[in-house]
């Protein structure tokens, strides 16, 4: 008897955007997967920490007290990079506790592989160690609870855009 078996990468819609995704008194800029803010998508998809819905995303939230300046690796990282007929596999922070602004407590990550024309968020996981900015070891789901998440680069980088320019503006508001 021949069997085939598949795993088909079920496109979500992504988008940046402006929500209130965990109460807050003010909206925030967030990514959206289906619709759904991110930390209440990966509340509701993963078991990474029971406190994920009230996280806020490391992009533009990140912050080193030291330096008085905002930690920019987040958005680097987040940021697809292509290169040729390969696939770029990079672990990116996307949600941190709202308290800290770093990277010490409940930082969920996420490898994401791009290639030539999409974007795979492969797996989630947390922070377990990191140097200056950059988170040095992920403690990765096993096993996974989220499905592959999997977004058209355009869509993707869209999106990547949009957020940034929504943070901008949000940013300018608050100062």
């Amino acid at each position: 008897m021949n069997t085939i078996s598949a795993t088909l990468l079920y496109e979500h819609p992504i988008e940046g955007c402006t929500k209130d995704s965990n109460g807050n008194l003010k909206p925030f800029p967030i990514l959206a997967i289906d619709n759904i803010p991110l930390n209440i998508w990966v509340h509701q998809n993963t078991h990474i920490t029971d406190l994920a819905e009230t996280l806020v995303p490391a992009q533009g939230w990140l912050y080193d007290y030291d330096s008085e300046l905002a930690l920019s690796n987040a958005w680097k990282l987040l940021k697809p990079q292509t290169y040729e007929n390969v696939s770029i596999s990079t672990v990116v922070p996307i949600l941190i506790c709202p308290d800290d602004l770093d990277l010490v407590c409940n930082v969920v990550m996420v490898e994401q592989v791009v290639s030539a024309d999409q974007v795979v968020w492969a797996r989630f996981g947390y922070a377990f160690n990191h140097i200056h900015d950059v988170v040095t070891s992920v403690v990765w789901e096993t096993p996974p609870s989220a499905p592959q998440l999997s977004f058209p680069l355009s869509e993707f980088e869209k999106a990547y855009n949009d957020l940034k320019e929504l943070d901008k503006k949000w940013t300018e508001n608050f100062i």
